[in-house]
């Protein structure tokens, strides 16, 4: 459903988000990335991204998103 680009852009997300908690929090960076869901990944750019950011997750999807009766799905 996702493409590899969307899975690209999640890993420099959380190596940026480690690097910024290495700055400001002093916590040591592992460098080890956990897996992360790909789908609550893109309701949460959908829901709490930038415009840009959320033209980007859009723009990864293959399949035909579809609006019918105030919801939104995907073929």
């Amino acid at each position: 459903m996702y493409s590899i680009k969307l899975i690209d852009k999640l890993s420099l997300e959380i190596k940026r988000f480690k690097k910024l908690q290495v700055m400001f929090l002093g916590k040591e960076n592992t460098g080890k990335v956990q897996a992360v869901d790909l789908q609550h990944y893109a309701k949460f750019v959908l829901k709490e991204g930038s415009i840009l950011e959320k033209r980007l997750v859009l723009e990864c999807l293959k399949s035909e998103i579809v609006m019918k009766e105030r919801s939104i799905s995907i073929r």
